[in-house]
């Protein structure tokens, strides 16, 4: 970054109770007393502008003074700093939530002894200004690109964690401002927001990259749900990434596990597949290539294209169990589960289908799969003579059909053998 050097001061009290021991983190503390056993609060009842300190960024000298007592101590600004977290100066290089400095060149054991001492004494006051060391020093480490979590439908749902990003990150990127407004406005957080989405995402994930690159802390949320899922951010996280860019996940609410998890049907092997095709024949076609999978099968579907899809289902596996979740954690929630014929017959009744709409099939049974797998008694004959014809040896033949139908080799040698007598007979 290339802005003059931000500065920030924090005021905190002393307490008796400082013991300054410990060798790898020191800490100042919003509350106004300690136990005995705080070895690395070094100050109680801080006093700071939270704001200031969000926008801190890359190395970082801090100077700590009590009276004419000074000392002074260098670290890094840590990208994981989020509103709310406490003051807490690690030596550990690596960003780690819930610490506001990283790669500080001492703990509290190591602070001036004297220093300490004041801070003991009663009604002792701690000065410590923290300020950028460099206009250039920041790096690609020290920007952040987070994925949040929005609510599915139910605004309880948004986490502390999630709210406490949204508060401190940079720029919020949307795939719609005005949603994602009225989510953060019902918390009293006022975020900048930008819109991301289908339509501008290639052409502006480089932009932001390059933001995160000159030390920007960027959140990335989706209308509803986790971004990248069936959503927008794919391209930014690749392109982030790729560029060196930390890239993290504050996890919520999502409609796939919500549903699979509400579905009764087995969760130990399944795939989210997306949205069906919208044409006839290539959504068929997307069914067909599930009909004899054992997993567990996860869409999405729009409200005017259900009843084509569930049609599609009863036709092509009229026995498989389905469930159809709609409006997940809102109000309105309703879980339709049958055959995809008599979920039809539930909607031909009244039942609604409007809003978000998350299909859950069955895998198929092993019979099933089985029977998918089989191949018939003509596609074997043909196989048999098209080895015959081109001279494979009648033994090698009748091995190959012992390996593929389980059957014995001296059954799949008198199987190839008569394939071939009947073909010299013509």
């Amino acid at each position: 970054m290339t802005t003059t050097p931000k500065s920030t001061v924090i005021r905190c009290k002393g307490h008796p109770n400082v013991k300054a021991s410990h060798a790898k983190t020191l800490e100042l503390t919003r509350d106004p007393s300690i136990t005995a056993a705080g070895t690395c609060i070094i100050g109680v009842d801080a006093q700071y502008d939270e704001t200031e300190l969000l926008r801190l960024r890359g190395p970082l000298e801090i100077e700590l003074r009590c009276g004419d007592v000074t000392d002074r101590l260098t670290a890094r600004a840590n990208p994981k700093f989020t509103a709310g977290a406490p003051l807490i100066f690690r030596r550990m290089p690596t960003p780690e939530p819930r610490t506001f400095a990283i790669a500080a060149d001492k703990g509290s054991s190591r602070l001036d002894r004297e220093l300490v001492a004041a801070l003991q004494r009663p009604g002792a006051e701690l000065t410590v200004t923290v300020t950028e060391r460099g206009a250039d020093t920041a790096r690609e480490e020290d920007g952040l690109l987070y994925l949040v979590g929005t609510p599915i439908g139910n605004m309880d749902d948004l986490s502390p964690r999630a709210l406490a990003v949204l508060q401190s990150v940079d720029l919020v990127l949307c795939e719609d401002t005005r949603t994602t407004k009225s989510l953060l406005s019902g918390f009293g957080v006022d975020a900048r927001m930008t819109s991301y989405h289908d339509h501008n995402e290639r052409d502006r994930a480089p932009e932001f990259v390059r933001r995160l690159a000159d030390g920007a802390r960027i959140a990335l949320v989706s209308e509803a749900g986790m971004p990248t899922i069936s959503d927008p951010g794919y391209h930014l996280v690749r392109q982030a990434a790729e560029a060196g860019v930390p890239v993290t996940c504050v996890p919520g609410p999502d409609a796939v596990t919500t549903a699979i998890s509400l579905s009764g049907l087995p969760s130990d092997d399944f795939r989210f597949l997306g949205f069906p095709p919208r044409k006839t024949n290539a959504r068929r076609d997307r069914l067909r290539e599930i009909e004899a999978a054992p997993y567990t099968s996860i869409f999405y579907e729009s409200p005017h294209r259900i009843e084509e899809t569930l049609s599609a289902i009863a036709d092509l596996m009229p026995d498989r169990a389905v469930v159809l979740c709609r409006n997940l954690t809102k109000f309105a929630e309703t879980i339709l589960r049958g055959t995809a014929a008599e979920i039809l017959a539930e909607i031909a009744d009244g039942a609604a289908v409007n809003g978000e709409l998350v299909l859950v099939i069955a895998g198929a049974t092993d019979a099933a799969a089985a029977d998918q797998d089989e191949p018939d008694s003509a596609s074997i004959e043909r196989m048999i003579n098209s080895l015959v014809a081109s001279g494979v040896p009648t033994k090698a033949i009748g091995n190959a059909l012992a390996d593929a139908l389980g059957i014995s080799k001296r059954d799949g040698f008198e199987r190839a053998l008569a394939a071939k007598k009947a073909r010299d007979d013509v």
